[in-house]
């Protein structure tokens, strides 16, 4: 069986309302690699989680070296964790 090279998805394009959610025919394919399988999805739930992080009720200033505070012990939060935006800012 030949796996198609691209597929339908949506994309979350920022914070914010609807129009942050864009239509996109042409993501490739993930390839799967030995030992995995890809699993043709053809329908999804949308949970609260899914819509919180859409309209930005969770932190939207979170960076990637949010976690090096693991490896470095219980420092406290440095300026490059963000701050809570708040559920209606």
């Amino acid at each position: 069986m030949t796996l198609p090279t691209t597929m339908k998805a949506i994309v979350l394009t920022g914070h914010g309302g609807l129009d942050k959610l864009e239509l996109r025919e042409d993501m490739p394919v993930p390839q799967p690699s030995a030992g995995e399988v890809l699993v043709r999805v053809g329908a999804s739930a949308v949970n609260n989680t899914d819509v919180n992080t859409r309209t930005g009720w969770y932190s939207k200033a979170v960076r990637g070296d949010t976690g090096s505070a693991a490896t470095e012990g219980y420092g406290g939060a440095s300026d490059a964790d963000g701050a809570w935006s708040g559920a209606l800012s």
